[in-house]
């Protein structure tokens, strides 16, 4: 695998990128079916009913208990049984199983670095208040060189009313009509996905459902005839307070020398008739998603370091490859048979940065700046965590 980052002939291969974002859910919490395939996965705990009882404290305060402790919710869905098309979507596409949320919390501040690389706040803002920060966007990068985008999501446009620039786009539209869209072959070249509670795996709700939604979504392209020219990226916002047994290294940190990236590992499960297959061992992380983006598009730099300096994950793309579509929505599911003896997982490769850096300020489009997010005030710390991250002894 390369690790240019370069994204080579992908542009010619694709013409298109399709973003589902789904909730809170760690990789050890949904994964564990993807251990005889050599993935770094606890496959051991306890399973967790689906749905799971309830949801768990997830905000920053959280994720510093469980960098300081190592004590979550330490369950995982049966992945085989209850998550059957994403297992099959992991072992045919590119599974990237040191992939990480951005930020240690809760989940706003991580879908504004999945659009734009950073967040002025390290909180989920109170609901029925609505700010809205004037940040670069891959929305409005594209925009602003030609390529078409649009956004599904809820009524309230979230998250991407967070940005003045996006404010009252047409290109934001209901979630609900993405299906018909996409059979209808109506896509443009820029798309996110994000789906209503009742579908988006946010503890309580029903894990298969939601897979069922993104299944039938996955589909809906295929019976379009995009499934030629699509790329896809599955991911997830945060942790949702579920244990991961691999402790994220530390990239940021902030006042108080607490770690704030990397957050907890999340799935990602990057497809498409063009994408090789295979687990990707690289850390990565939200910043990821517009890195590539941007990568697959032949768009120029943002403007913010956590996305241009990321290195993508555009070299995944082949064009000499070719991936048969995914089962039908409801079909059976044939996953490939794990090896025989099972692979052991690779160790974790070396931390993003020799040592982390303070989190930087939050850049505007005029090119001014707001200071570093610091709106969770932690105890202080005697002195920056090492770039192998707070780990607790356990």
């Amino acid at each position: 695998m390369s690790q240019s980052g370069q994204s080579g002939g992908a542009e010619a291969a694709v013409t298109r990128l399709v973003v589902f974002v789904q909730e809170n859910h760690t990789i050890d919490n949904y994964f564990r079916g993807l251990a005889p395939y050599g993935a770094r996965v606890a496959s051991h705990w306890p399973l967790s009913p689906n749905p799971p009882k309830s949801d768990q404290p997830h905000d920053r305060r959280a994720y510093f208990h469980w960098l300081t402790t190592g004590h979550a919710v330490g369950r995982q869905f049966d992945t085989r049984a209850v998550l059957p098309y994403y297992l099959y979507l992991a072992t045919t596409g590119a599974f990237f199983e040191n992939h990480c949320s951005q930020l240690g919390g809760p989940s706003t501040p991580n879908h504004l670095v999945l659009i734009g690389g950073q967040s002025p706040t390290l909180r989920n803002p109170p609901r029925g208040t609505s700010p809205h920060w004037d940040m670069p966007s891959i929305f409005g990068q594209a925009e602003a060189h030609g390529v078409a985008w649009r956004a599904y999501s809820g009524a309230s446009h979230y998250p991407v009313h967070f940005y003045t620039q996006l404010l009252a786009s047409p290109n934001v539209v209901a979630t609900e009509r993405f299906v018909a869209d996409a059979e209808a072959g109506d896509l443009p070249p820029l798309v996110y996905v994000w789906h209503p509670p009742s579908d988006d795996e946010h503890p309580p709700a029903d894990v298969t459902r939601g897979m069922d939604v993104i299944w039938r979504c996955v589909d809906a392209v295929v019976r379009g005839g995009g499934w030629e020219q699509t790329v896809f990226m599955l991911t997830y916002d945060d942790w949702g307070g579920w244990d991961d047994h691999a402790f994220p290294p530390a990239v940021e940190y902030t006042r108080d020398n607490v770690q704030l990236s990397f957050g907890p590992r999340v799935p990602l499960i990057m497809f498409g008739a063009h994408v090789r297959a295979g687990i990707d061992d690289r850390w990565c992380s939200s910043a990821s998603v517009p890195r590539t983006a941007l990568q697959l598009l032949g768009l120029p730099p943002l403007g913010v370091a956590r996305v241009d300096h990321d290195i993508g994950l555009a070299d995944r793309v082949d064009p000499a490859v070719t991936v048969p579509p995914p089962p039908a929505f409801h079909a059976r599911i044939r996953i490939p048979p794990a090896p025989t003896p099972p692979r052991k997982p690779h160790p974790p490769p070396p931390p993003p940065r020799a040592a982390p850096i303070p989190v930087p300020r939050v850049v505007l489009r005029d090119g001014s700046t707001l200071p570093p997010p610091f709106d969770v005030k932690l105890p202080q710390q005697p002195k920056p965590p090492p770039a192998t991250g707070m780990r607790p002894t356990r």
